[in-house]
């Protein structure tokens, strides 16, 4: 495979390159996708907006100094069981900065 201008004027860009391109752009994808079912969570379990959900991550992440996608991939997994020992570290982190009632543990228990 040679490697050929994406844009007419645009120098050619190595595979290896694209390779790197993509593979941040599905991260970035993948990021996205926690970030708003993370927003849906605290949204759910706080009773608040999606706007104040939103803050709330914000304040998470700037308080425990922490990447916002790295708050809301901890809160996805916590919530849906994936979470491994580092993720319940970080969510101890956390907690301190999230609304009084808390953050659960583990997925919901099913009734």
């Amino acid at each position: 495979m040679s490697a050929t201008p994406l844009f007419p004027g645009e120098p050619a860009r190595q595979d290896d390159a694209l390779r790197d391109e993509v593979a941040q752009l599905h991260e970035a994808v993948r990021s996205q996708r926690d970030i708003g079912m993370a927003i849906g969570l605290l949204s759910a379990r706080y009773g608040c907006s999606t706007d104040q959900a939103w803050r709330t991550m914000l304040r998470v992440s700037q308080d425990s100094n922490t990447k916002v996608r790295t708050v809301a991939r901890v809160l996805v997994a916590t919530h849906d069981g994936t979470a491994d020992a580092a993720d319940h570290e970080a969510l101890g982190t956390f907690v301190a900065h999230l609304p009084a009632s808390g953050w659960p543990e583990g997925p919901p228990v099913q009734g």
